[in-house]
C-alpha cells in the first residue's frame, strides 16, 4: 500500500479537482486573475526547482569526476596486467609444452578462449575437446585465457606490451570479457595447480629481455608485488585480484557513472510539466482570442494539471532528498 501512495494521491486529487471545477466553475471575470496567479506561482516554483537541479547536477558531476579518477587508477592497473601477460605468453621457459601452442594455432585457426568456453554447435571446438590427444588442453586453456585478456592484435612494428601504459577507458563489455579468464589464470596456477598444472607450467621463467618490462608493469598492476621476480604464484594472485576485486569494482563505478539518476530525471519531468501547464500554456492562452467557455475550461484544466505536477514534484523531491541523506550516511560509515 505504501508504495502506491503517490499514485493514489494523484488520482484522488485529479478526480476531486475535476469534479469541483465541473460543479463549481469560476466565473469568467476571475479567469484572467487565475491565469496570472498560475503564471506567477508556476514561474516561482520553476525558478526554485531549476536552481536546485543546477546545484544537484553540479554535485553529481563532481562525484562522477571523483569516481572517474578511481576508474582510471584501476584501469591503469588492468592495462599493466594485460601487458605483462604478453611476456608470459611468449616465454618458452614458462610453458613446458610451448610447442603445443604453435601447433594449436596452426591446426585450429580462430579457436579462441570464447569459443573454447562457449555453448552451441562448434565443430572445431568439438574436434579439439574430443579428438585431440597430442596437444595439452590445459596449456591451451590457460594460454587462450591470457590471450583473451591481452586482447590486442599487433599490427605495428612495436608490440603494445612494450609501450608506456596510457589511460585506457574500458567498457562494461570489455570488463565482462576479461573477468572470467582472470579466474582461469588463478585456477591453473594455484587453485587447481596440483591437479591440472603440474608438468605444464614452470614456477619461474621469463625471457631475460623481458624481465625488466615485466617487473615495471607488475609494480603498476599491484604495488604490493613491486620489486618481486616473476613466479607462478604471483601471476595466480594477480588473476585472483583482478577477478575478485579490480574488475568488479571498475564495473560498479562505471555503472554509477552511467546514465541519469532516476529520481533526478523524474524531478526534471515534473519541472517540465509545471512550466508547460503553469507558465507556457497560460501565456499562450492569454495571447489568443477564444470564447469565454474555452478560456475558462482550458484555464481550469491547466490549474488541475499544474496542481498534479506540483504534487508529483513534491513526492519526487522527497525521494531525492531521502536518497541524498542515505548516501551521506553510507559515506560516513
Amino acid at each position: 500500500m505504501k508504495k502506491y501512495i503517490k499514485q493514489i494521491t494523484l488520482i484522488i486529487t485529479g478526480i476531486s479537482l475535476t469534479i469541483l471545477f465541473w460543479k463549481f466553475p469560476a466565473p469568467h471575470c476571475r479567469i484572467l486573475n487565475i491565469q496570472n496567479y498560475l503564471i506567477t506561482v508556476g514561474g516561482i516554483i520553476s525558478a526554485l526547482v531549476i536552481a536546485y537541479l543546477s546545484t544537484k547536477i553540479f554535485n553529481i558531476k563532481t562525484e562522477r569526476d571523483n569516481r572517474q579518477i578511481q576508474i582510471d587508477k584501476l584501469g591503469e592497473r588492468l592495462t599493466a596486467f594485460r601487458q605483462l601477460l604478453y611476456f608470459v605468453m611468449k616465454s618458452e621457459k614458462f610453458w613446458v609444452k610451448y610447442n603445443d601452442i604453435a601447433k594449436f594455432k596452426k591446426d585450429y585457426p580462430g579457436l579462441d578462449y570464447e569459443r573454447l568456453r562457449g555453448l552451441g554447435d562448434d565443430p572445431l571446438r568439438y574436434k579439439f575437446n574430443l579428438d585431440q590427444t597430442e596437444i595439452s588442453q590445459g596449456t591451451i586453456s590457460l594460454y587462450t585465457a591470457m590471450e583473451a585478456i591481452y586482447d590486442k592484435e599487433e599490427r605495428k612494428s612495436v608490440n603494445w606490451a612494450y609501450e608506456i601504459p596510457e589511460i585506457e577507458r574500458y567498457t562494461i563489455d570489455d570488463l565482462t570479457r576479461y573477468r572470467e579468464p582472470c579466474n582461469r589464470i588463478w585456477y591453473y596456477l594455484d587453485g587447481r595447480y596440483n591437479k591440472h598444472g603440474v608438468g605444464l607450467f614452470n614456477d619461474e621463467g621469463l625471457n631475460s629481455t623481458d624481465i625488466d618490462y615485466f617487473q615495471e608493469r607488475l609494480s603498476i598492476a599491484d604495488i604490493r608485488q613491486k620489486g618481486k621476480d616473476f613466479n607462478r604464484v604471483i601471476l595466480a594472485s594477480l588473476g585472483n585480484e583482478f577477478y575478485e576485486f579490480v574488475i568488479p569494482k571498475m564495473t560498479e563505478l562505471i555503472n554509477q557513472n552511467t546514465g541519469v539518476p532516476k529520481e533526478l530525471l523524474k524531478t526534471f519531468y515534473s519541472l517540465l510539466s509545471i512550466m508547460i501547464f503553469g507558465v507556457l500554456l497560460p501565456i499562450i492562452l492569454q495571447s489568443i482570442s477564444v470564447t469565454n467557455c474555452i478560456d475558462t475550461t482550458l484555464t481550469l484544466i491547466f490549474v488541475n494539471l499544474t496542481t498534479l505536477s506540483l504534487i508529483y514534484f513534491l513526492f519526487e523531491f522527497y525521494a531525492l532528498i531521502k536518497e541524498e541523506i542515505n548516501t551521506n550516511k553510507k559515506s560516513n560509515i
